[in-house]
């Protein structure tokens, strides 16, 4: 199967790309062959890589809205715990559905996953059935070693990776954390965890073991390349020092980290250790967004007005934390327009008011965009959105929003 793109502006050029499987295979000025299919977009649609999502709880939009406004331990514990225990495999299916519904329409192609175990399959047949990429972090327990191990290793597919994800220092044990480096270690997979959110955690870190998180992690022999830290907020510098040396990518969450005042995100430091830096909207009960159009706005404007510094987290830093970034840490080639990279691709309407004038392509995207603008999705090398057309939409947002009734 290979589809040709026809005059679409890449690099404020007009290029063809060939996507031949999945794989983009030729881009050039012009591209005369026989295709399966042609789509001409006539100098009005640029293609951008998709956004990569690098922390989310997908069937969380279930939850949107229904605690608000809580300091962070008494929303989770009070709140979405006891919420959460109410889900069945097939809430989270279509909590999922619904989640994916909204990354595809604001241009994310690919997400870095973690939720509960007792909910795998749906979220596995949900991420199928919508053909997106994603890895899937499987949260651990003391109890579910067994099953998660005799679960896993036999799902993988071309859309799905796997990711071990023991939550958080103040909910997984240390028996707990030495089995998810070891599993990791042994079958190669990514480690997807909370970190150092709120000053809180790392007060009861040091009370319970003497040591800062990082240093608690770090003396396990936890922590290596392998692992993805969601939030990462409140590092001293020797903190980053360590994580600079063991190669982990960090997720920066803006939105989340403001609406459950957690703190902000150290951007510019983490940036300046060479830390790769990603970017994450969090679930859509601490969001409540899984816009990643908004999350760059945001994400830039709060560093700038934060360190009082309006040359902080550039557009482009952000776009990169956005995608390229993204890709680096989840391990595939994806994350940028190239030949041999995965076709994971979004068409964005130029034709909107806020992409008139276009001095800055990049900036326009994440200063003046709206999710609105993305046209079409492409993930692997096939469309899963047309003229912001998804198959089985609304029977989608009906079903969970009946689904819901039972969190009232």
């Amino acid at each position: 199967m290979n589809i040709l793109i026809k005059n679409v502006i890449l690099n404020n050029e007009k290029k063809d790309l060939l996507i031949e499987d999945n794989l983009i295979s030729k881009i050039d000025d012009e591209i005369n062959i026989s295709a399966d299919e042609v789509v001409d977009y006539k100098g009005e649609k640029a293609v951008s890589p998709g956004f990569i999502n690098c922390h989310t709880h997908s069937a969380m939009t279930l939850l949107r809205g229904y605690a608000d406004d809580l300091p962070l331990n008494e929303w989770l514990f009070n709140k979405i715990f006891p919420a959460e225990a109410k889900m069945d495999n097939e809430d989270i299916y279509w909590g999922t559905k619904l989640a994916l519904v909204e990354m595809i329409k604001s241009g994310t192609t690919f997400f870095n996953e973690m939720y509960l175990f007792r909910g795998c399959e749906g979220t596995i047949r949900a991420i199928t059935e919508m053909g997106v990429r994603a890895v899937y972090g499987i949260c651990l327990d003391d109890s579910n070693f067994e099953k998660v191990k005799e679960f896993v290793l036999p799902q993988k597919t071309d859309l799905i990776d796997f990711a071990i994800a023991p939550h958080a220092i103040y909910t997984a044990s240390e028996e707990t954390l030495r089995w998810a480096k070891e599993f990791s270690d042994k079958n190669n997979l990514l480690i997807h965890m909370h970190l150092s959110e709120t000053l809180n955690e790392v007060e009861e870190c040091i009370d319970k073991f003497g040591k800062r998180p990082v240093e608690y992690l770090n003396d396990l022999g936890f922590i290596n390349e392998k692992c993805v830290f969601a939030h990462s907020i409140w590092f001293n510098n020797k903190e980053l020092e360590i994580l600079e040396d063991k190669g982990c990518s960090l997720v920066y969450n803006p939105s989340s980290n403001m609406k459950l005042s957690s703190g902000v995100f150290r951007f510019e430091d983490v940036k300046n250790k060479g830390i790769n830096i990603c970017l994450g909207t969090d679930g859509a009960a601490s969001n409540n967004s899984l816009d990643m159009f908004e999350e760059m706005k945001i994400g830039a404007l709060l560093q700038k007005s934060n360190d009082i510094d309006p040359t902080h987290a550039k557009a482009e830093d952000i776009f990169l934390s956005a995608t390229e970034n993204g890709a680096k840490a989840l391990l595939k080639k994806t994350g940028k327009i190239e030949e041999g990279y995965l076709a994971d691709l979004i068409f964005i309407d130029l034709q909107k008011t806020y992409f008139s004038p276009n001095f800055n392509f990049i900036s326009n995207l994440v200063y003046a965009a709206k999710s609105e603008c993305v046209s079409d999705v492409m993930c692997n090398g096939k469309f899963i959105m047309k003229d912001r057309i998804i198959p089985q939409e609304k029977e989608i947002l009906k079903k969970a929003k009946e689904l819901s009734v039972k969190f009232t």
